[in-house]
């Protein structure tokens, strides 16, 4: 009997650990928000420049513009000299959009020199094509397109913004002339993170990337669940989430994002800001 019950409870912890983590995975982790700060280089200048990168909204009958309150206000209190959107705004256009939500919504978003966003695949399908380019210029967000922008900052120096068109749907070419020759500082966009490895040595101190969501599910111990999670996002396989060194003076800052595609689940991987200061 003693052993009938010690089974039986072990039974019912299993099922209720299940459970909880299920519901974790569904209703809780994807609704967090992290701010992940780095620091992209090593440097005593009181000087700082501040840029905030979201990535892949998602935006979708579960994750609603009403959710981006929160984002927006992070975002804010920031106070970003840069705000950087690396693609996939709404999850499928065709199921899901609400235009003029979102285009209030991103319009608060404050930054001190300029606001912006590159293509994502997502935002070729469903419609969204149509859409995009449009709701991004209301939101106030310069998108380019295998275009360059500079910008002058308060101390003199310039820095060069190359934003790349999706690879998956679209067609990335690199834009001329090139403008390295007069910035400070260059960065390149583009939102699958594993195209990285045609764009290294052309003279970039950092790449920002997103799309590959970390994959949504880590859990420890078991990095092949991961795998395949990221395996479901086409070039996002060598690089998932984080900061990476490239070269001597190249980096890789791949977005985890903020929504969630295929499946509504985050766990071991929360929706994330990420901070990347100068």
């Amino acid at each position: 009997m003693k052993i009938k019950k010690i089974v039986f409870s072990l039974i019912i912890l299993i099922i209720c650990t299940v459970i909880g983590v299920f519901y974790y995975a569904f209703k809780v982790e994807p609704y967090r928000l992290v701010v992940n700060e780095h620091q992209v280089n090593n440097t005593n200048s009181k000087e700082n420049l501040k840029i905030v990168q979201l990535s892949d909204l998602h935006i979708k009958k579960d994750f609603n513009a009403d959710r981006l309150d929160k984002v927006i206000q992070k975002t804010n209190e920031q106070n970003p000299d840069f705000i950087i959107f690396s693609g996939d705004l709404y999850d499928n256009y065709s199921q899901y959009n609400e235009n003029e939500a979102v285009i209030s919504k991103l319009k608060s978003l404050k930054a001190k020199y300029g606001k912006i966003a590159i293509w994502g695949n997502r935002d070729y399908g469903g419609g969204a094509v149509r859409e995009y380019a449009n709701i991004m210029a209301e939101s106030d967000f310069s998108l380019l397109r295998n275009e360059n922008q500079v910008f002058t900052l308060d101390n003199g120096k310039k820095i060069l913004f190359t934003g790349l068109d999706d690879a998956l749907l679209g067609n990335p070419q690199f834009p001329s002339p090139n403008q390295m020759a007069e910035t400070s500082y260059d960065i390149l966009l583009t939102h699958e993170p594993d195209e990285v490895s045609q764009y290294q040595n052309k003279g970039y101190e950092l790449i920002l990337s997103g799309h590959s969501h970390g994959g949504q599910i880590n859990v420890p111990l078991i990095p092949q669940i991961q795998k395949k999670a990221t395996a479901l996002m086409s070039h996002a396989n060598n690089y998932t989430g984080g900061l990476y060194q490239l070269g001597a003076n190249e980096k890789l800052y791949v977005n985890t994002g903020i929504g969630t595609t295929h499946l509504s689940a985050r766990f071991g991987v929360a929706p994330e800001i990420a901070v990347l200061t100068f």
